[in-house]
């Protein structure tokens, strides 16, 4: 669920950066947060996404993952 991937990226984010580096041509970033907003402190979604730009080693390692991963393995 989205939550243990949060609570992944947040308990070690020193763990959670190496991580990200080692897998960045693998990882895909999705979410079925149902948050209409998109924001706030109980959207999971939102804070995902910020812990994944806040670990991120660089900007091409954060775009794989959010979206050229996908790009590239839906053929998009």
């Amino acid at each position: 669920s989205g939550g243990s991937g949060l609570n992944a990226l947040l308990r070690d984010e020193e763990h959670a950066r190496g991580f990200l580096e080692r897998h960045q041509d693998k990882l895909l970033y999705g979410s079925d947060c149902n948050d209409p907003f998109g924001r706030g402190p109980g959207c999971q979604g939102a804070q995902t996404l910020a812990a994944i730009r806040r670990n991120a080693a660089t900007k091409t390692i954060e775009r794989k993952i959010l979206f050229g991963n996908a790009r590239r393995v839906l053929k998009l």
